[in-house]
Order: structure tokens, then C-alpha cells, then sequence
């Protein structure tokens, strides 16, 4: 068995991959976390499906997002799932840092690529790509619209414009914008549902009674993918990364596409 990570293509700079990807932003998440019980201030890189709800979006936490207690975090979990119309349990089916729908995409050039890379924790694609992931694999993935927002004129293929201030990403504030893309679609943000067994090494050593936060040793683990980790499914993570990992049906009829702005690296066994 075969399997292969999807990422991106080597740009020549990171004012390139800004150009060509933009970014996208989640106006709206769970804030990070203080906990008491292990001692640790953290937030992931979760993204739900779930388009948070009106009545929470006045919320300072929900909207700032800086990190909160334990117990703080516990009570607002509580009233998100009651918003919601949900059951679930705190710090498993929603955990810091993890995002909600809506999504904008702010890109300094006219998208056209297949693939945008202007995410971490999810996949932005073309209509053809998420049409041919839900054709074949929509028990593995999640679509969520992309409104678009701050759309450059200029065209992907061409130079990108250093920004005054030299910083990459503020070359989206600074681009010429067009008037005429505003609204959702022709992106789509694929939320992968699945993931595969730890890899060599990577199992945690403890996990948080209080807020879930498993302790990984980075240098032990290996970036691999043995047989062994596979659950059965054709797109998912790579567990204790945000790597999205395919098997090779699901390369070969991508790949038959011809898409852009995307590569498929193989993943070693060990």
C-alpha cells in the first residue's frame, strides 16, 4: 500500500507563495487555554464545520481569543454545544484554538490554481477538486463555502510586488483589489474528518485529565506511514500533524485531473 502527502510545490520566495495562496481567516474560534492542571497555555489548529453562531459572536473570547482558565473554557464550551444544538464532551468534540465557519479568503492576485495553500488544518481548493474528493471520498472530508474578500488584480503568474513594508503577508493590504469578486465560491474548504494511528514513536507519553493536551516527544516520533497505522480510510491526517495524507486511488484519480499548485510526495515507511 501506497501513500502519499499532499503539499505544496517549492516557491522561489515567500512573497511567491503569499501571491499565488493568500490567506484564510476564521473570524471566529475557541480561545486558547490556561490550564491548571498540567500547566500549559495552548490553542491547535482545529477547524469545525459548524458556522458559529450569531448569538456568540459579540462574545470577547470567542472573538479575541486570547487563552482563558480551565473553567472558564469548560463553561463556554457548555454554552457553543447549547447554541448549537449539540451534545458533546468538552475538550474532545471542541478543544482550544479550534476554529468556526465562515472562512474569507484574502489573496494579493487572481486565484486560479486548483490548490491554495493560504490554510493550516484544512485544504482550500477549486469546484473540480472538491467535486471529484465528495464524488469518491465524501465520507472522509467536509465541504465548507470561501467567500472571497480582498482579491488582487494582478495575475498569479506574473512577479509578485514586494510590499513597503517588506513583510509578505502585508502585501495582501497593500495589493490593487478587484470590485467584482466579492461574495462565495469558486473555493471550497475541505475539512479532513479522518486520521491514521501514531506513527513510530509518536504515541503520547501522558495526556491532560483537565484539558486533553496529549505530550508528544518530536524527536522520537517519525514522520513515517507504515501499514500498520492505516485505518481504512483515503484521506486523513497523519496523526500529531496537520500533514493530509492520500492513498494512491485517491493520487491516481486527482492526479488524472491534472490539478495545479499541488504535489504528491510519497511517504516512507519507515
Amino acid at each position: 500500500m501506497r501513500f502519499w502527502r499532499l503539499t505544496h510545490p517549492e516557491y522561489r520566495s515567500d512573497y511567491k507563495h503569499t501571491f499565488i495562496n493568500g490567506r484564510l481567516e476564521h473570524p471566529f474560534g475557541l480561545p486558547g487555554v490556561e490550564c491548571d492542571v498540567c500547566g500549559a497555555t495552548w490553542g491547535g489548529s482545529g477547524i469545525l464545520p459548524f458556522v458559529c453562531p450569531e448569538a456568540l459572536r459579540e462574545n470577547a473570547n470567542i472573538k479575541k481569543r486570547w487563552p482563558i482558565s480551565l473553567s472558564q473554557h469548560e463553561a463556554l464550551q457548555r454554552d457553543v454545544m447549547k447554541a448549537l444544538g449539540i451534545e458533546g464532551k468538552s475538550f474532545v468534540d471542541l478543544r482550544p484554538g479550534d476554529d468556526f465557519q465562515p472562512c474569507f479568503l484574502d489573496v494579493a492576485s487572481r486565484p486560479r490554481a486548483d490548490f491554495l495553500w493560504s490554510s493550516i488544518g484544512s485544504l482550500v481548493v477549486s469546484e473540480r477538486i472538491k467535486d471529484a474528493l465528495v464524488r469518491h471520498w465524501q465520507d472522509d472530508v467536509v465541504v465548507c463555502p470561501v467567500n472571497l474578500r480582498k482579491i488582487g488584480k494582478r495575475d498569479a503568474r506574473l512577479a509578485p510586488l514586494t510590499p513597503s513594508t517588506g513583510e509578505p503577508a502585508d502585501m495582501i493590504d497593500e495589493a490593487p483589489l478587484r470590485k467584482d469578486t466579492f461574495g462565495t465560491g469558486p473555493y471550497f474548504e475541505i475539512l479532513v474528518q479522518k486520521e491514521c494511528g501514531y506513527p513510530p514513536g509518536g504515541e503520547p507519553t501522558s495526556i491532560c485529565a483537565g484539558c486533553g493536551r496529549p505530550d508528544v516527544d518530536g524527536e522520537k516520533r517519525q514522520l513515517v506511514m507504515t501499514p500498520s497505522m492505516w485505518q481504512g480510510d483515503n484521506v486523513f491526517f497523519l496523526a500529531t500533524t496537520l500533514w493530509v495524507i492520500v492513498t494512491d486511488d485517491v493520487r491516481r484519480k486527482l492526479s488524472a485531473l491534472h490539478p495545479t499548485n499541488v504535489v504528491f510526495r510519497e511517504m516512507r515507511e519507515g
